[in-house]
């Protein structure tokens, strides 16, 4: 008789690879949280994006593509579902509306100045549209 026979019992438990932590201090702390914006302090708070932001840390994720030319840029990890162009995340319509018109390039323009500013304050979410207008004017690109 054959002693050694091992009998399967369906398929075996594999394990799953444990989720990236954060980039800077490697804690697994990342979560999604929203940026929000407001017209004035008394107003409504309105969610922009997200943003992919560590607890532990405080600092905003960030990846490493490359433009046509081959160079490295790094972008940070703002996402509203499944978009992350300037153009599909939430701006409110009268910020960007003249006439019953939008004008897209100003709302992509707004977007990019509020990401800025997140950027330079990662630890705060909620902006006023008063900042995110300075923050436009103030744009060096545009100089």
């Amino acid at each position: 008789m054959n002693w050694n026979y091992k009998r399967s019992f369906g398929r075996k438990k594999t394990t799953t690879p444990a989720t990236p932590g954060c980039q800077h201090c490697g804690e697994h702390t990342v979560c999604a949280v929203p940026v929000f914006i407001r017209a004035t302090p008394e107003s409504e708070a309105r969610v922009v994006c997200y943003k992919n932001y560590c607890i532990a840390c405080g600092k905003i994720q960030a990846f490493t593509d490359f433009d046509k030319e081959g160079n490295p840029r790094r972008t940070y990890a703002f996402f509203m579902g499944a978009a992350r162009k300037c153009r599909d995340f939430f701006l409110p319509p009268e910020m960007y509306e003249a006439d019953g018109k939008a004008d897209v390039g100003l709302k992509v323009r707004l977007v990019r100045a509020l990401l800025r500013l997140q950027v330079k304050r990662p630890t705060e979410k909620m902006f006023l549209a008063r900042e995110v207008y300075e923050e436009l004017a103030n744009d060096p690109q545009k100089q």
